[in-house]
């Protein structure tokens, strides 16, 4: 073990855990180790090497562990500020720490009371997985360091020659109780592509896992839908290249296609699968180059005898390491046009009266996209809220920035209703620390159906800066239900669809509505409408089976007015994030957890008036501009009855509202909605009598998948904490 100085110290907060150098600046530890990074530093140091002192370090990338009951994906990389003169960690072929006798593995961790560290002899109770994800340890002896709290993130070793085929993750925590789980060395490949390079994998050489590993980037790259539509899902291109008698999709299926490119790589005995996963990958991608993945240069047995990669002799280390080290480097390139520019973002229109403006000027043509930008090309800030079994007034609270297509959590707390709302303002200008410079922002709250009716475009944008959010960035809500699996599959191939688009097809769901609710679903199914607008929010008793309706279709833009109209009872009802509804005065630390029609006064936590105002004629809306075809606005859905939609009332608010989403959204594309609604709410922040203005309280679905990273597996056990 003299020889394994690259053992680490790893410091964040009150947390103390272990870590090792996987190149001079690149250090592994657990997730939950340094799960306070957004609020307190990292401090890297290494026993052996005390004149080194602390290292300072930044999490750099993260496998997703969700920080409450979700402990999948327990690995973060550290970057330490500077490069350090120790040889790094070198890794077994994995099934050597499953051979019989089953070998004795060691783990150098930091418990209380060993500062220098001490060490744990166990060993693999088996090789399968746990849940897909982790091995199960047992202790060498009965005797002995057990494992325990500051150990997490210590690398598993080969007690013989010290090379890595895990990290500890976690530990049984009973009392007399001796074993732990290990994170194996190609699970945390999954997380982390660029580990593949050194997990030596019999049959394949360095040089093929590298260009697999290259081969899925310029994938992802190749275009706005890489890795989304149905032809580039992970599991069809796995099912292709297993074969029809190969092994299933695992459970849960794949992430992302690089999950499943090195399933088939390091997972998979199937003869030929790989070469043709990456002729599949070829092919859609148009790029070249695929054809070296068989046995390469250090495959055969010149790479069997090595039985070890080297992080030294790795490409990633050896060119441009510090320049591209995550894990899609030059993944940032979709989201700017093709000089290079990014998408510009419409300015607000000017003046208290925004129909005259120019920006939202109804039937005005959208600024014409930049040439070659994907559609979707954002950069979210995920603010994820959900009920907590912990109580009544618990609320989980999970804010995570997007960047090349995976999350970088900065915060995951479980608060009371009245701590949401600060907490996420902070986290959110956290968030803003991992995005690109010329990322364009879109914050999204991720929301149970039963509080997408909540304010949340209302909220202040700091303690400091009273701004709404909604009038500080692009802000939407999403559906938590439709995160994953089916639904999320039917929307990735409706935006296809959409993306050709240059105009918008909103289709009227009035209050008063004859449609049926299978008919709107055919609807929006078959392509008639591209979303839907509707005149009430989603709980008024007309339209709650419209809404869900909608949502399971899936539509994947929903509007409508978070306060609707008077004669809709109820209309604002629905659990919200305080606990009571999700319509006006919903506010997260809000008291009073009425409905506006309960209470008879539509306001918010802070008193300001939420209702649109005294009730005008449809089209008469202090100047607004009606939906009724003009030569510069062609009506989409009239507002008058057909056989499907009886007239609505002739007082009808909803109905106002939607003539001028009608008017102001026609001749945009879906996916410049998001720009198009903050200028609409800068707009009424702006007028002269705010609380009347059509836009004050327009809420946004909007659920490109696109642009999410898939949610996270589902929880398991705790880990050391």
């Amino acid at each position: 073990m003299s020889s394994t100085t690259w053992h680490a110290r790893v410091e964040c907060g009150r947390e103390t855990g272990a870590g090792f150098l996987v190149s001079e600046r690149h250090v592994l530890t657990c997730a939950h180790v340094v799960r306070d990074s957004g609020a307190a530093g990292v401090a890297v140091s290494f026993p052996h090497h005390g004149e080194l002192g602390a290292v300072p370090a930044v999490v750099g990338a993260h496998g997703g562990w969700s920080g409450h009951d979700d402990h999948s994906g327990d690995l973060a990389v550290l970057e330490l500020d500077r490069p350090v003169p120790i040889p790094p960690a070198g890794f077994a072929v994995p099934d050597d720490a499953y051979v019989e006798p089953r070998p004795r593995l060691v783990a150098y961790g930091f418990p209380r009371g060993y500062a220098e560290g001490t060490i744990a002899e166990y060993r693999a109770t088996a090789a399968q997985l746990i849940a897909d994800e982790w091995v199960q340890l047992e202790a060498w002896s009965a005797h002995g360091q057990p494992l325990a709290p500051g150990f997490s993130g210590a690398a598993v070793t080969l007690a013989d020659n010290g090379l890595v085929v895990g990290m500890v993750s976690a530990v049984a925590g009973a009392a007399g109780v001796r074993n732990g789980r290990m994170l194996p060395a190609p699970v945390m490949a999954r997380y982390w592509p660029r580990l593949a390079e050194l997990i030596p994998v019999p049959g394949r050489g360095r040089a093929a896992r590298h260009r697999l590993r290259t081969l899925v980037e310029d994938a992802e790259k190749a275009g706005p839908a890489a890795g989304r539509s149905a032809a580039w899902a992970p599991e069809r291109l796995y099912l292709d290249a297993v074969g029809p008698l190969g092994p299933p999709v695992p459970p849960g299926g794949f992430a992302s296609l690089w999950s499943a490119a090195w399933y088939v790589l390091s997972e998979v005995d199937v003869p030929g699968a790989v070469e043709r996963f990456a002729d599949r990958l070829t092919e859609l991608a148009g790029v070249r180059g695929a054809g070296e993945l068989g046995a390469g240069p250090g495959a055969g047995q010149a790479g069997d005898a090595r039985r070890v990669c080297d992080v030294r002799d790795a490409p990633w280390v050896r060119e441009g390491r510090d320049a591209a080290w995550g894990w899609e480097a030059g993944a940032r390139g979709a989201v700017r046009s093709a000089d290079g520019v990014p998408g510009a973002v419409p300015s607000a229109a000017e003046g208290p009266e925004p129909e005259t403006s120019a920006s939202v000027t109804p039937g005005a043509p959208a600024a014409p996209r930049a040439a070659g930008r994907a559609p979707s090309a954002w950069s979210p800030i995920l603010v994820e809220l959900a009920r907590s079994g912990a109580g009544d007034d618990q609320v989980l609270v999970e804010v995570s920035a997007c960047r090349d297509g995976h999350r970088h959590p900065v915060g995951s707390r479980t608060l009371t209703r009245s701590q949401v709302r600060p907490y996420v303002q902070e986290r959110i200008d956290a968030a803003f620390g991992q995005l690109a410079p010329d990322a364009e922002e879109l914050i999204a709250f991720v929301l149970p159906r039963e509080w997408l009716n909540e304010p949340v475009a209302h909220w202040e944008r700091s303690v400091d800066d009273p701004t709404p959010l909604g009038c500080s960035y692009p802000l939407v809500v999403t559906d938590r239900a439709r995160r994953a699996g089916g639904l999320r599959h039917q929307l990735a191939r409706t935006w296809e669809r959409l993306d050709g688009k240059a105009t918008t097809v909103v289709h009227r769901v009035e209050c008063a509505t004859g449609e049926q609710p299978n008919k709107l679903r055919f609807r929006l199914r078959s392509g008639e409408a591209d979303l839907a607008g509707f005149a009430a929010p989603p709980r008024a008793p007309r339209l709650k089976r419209h809404f869900e309706v909608s949502l399971n279709a899936p539509a994947p833009v929903l509007l409508w007015a978070r306060v609707g109209c008077e004669h809709e009872a109820g209309g604002s009802g629905g659990a919200g994030v305080a606990g009571g509804n999700g319509g006006a005065g919903a506010a997260v630390e809000a008291g009073d957890a009425r409905t506006a029609d309960e209470t008879g006064d539509a306001r918010t936590a802070d008193g300001v008036r939420t209702d649109p105002g005294p009730t005008r004629p449809a089209g008469d809306r202090g100047g607004t501009t009606p939906a009724a075809g003009t030569a510069d606005t062609p009506a989409t859905t009239p507002a008058a009855g057909t056989a499907d939609t009886p007239a609505p009332p002739a007082s009808c608010p909803g109905s106002a509202f939607l003539d001028q989403l009608a008017a102001h959204l026609t001749r945009l594309p879906p996916a410049e909605l998001p720009r198009r609604v903050l200028a609409l709410r800068e707009s009424a922040d702006a007028a002269d009598e705010p609380d009347r203005h059509w836009a004050r309280d327009i809420q946004l679905l909007w659920d490109d998948p696109r642009c999410f990273p898939d949610a996270a597996a589902a929880p398991l056990r705790s880990p050391v904490t």
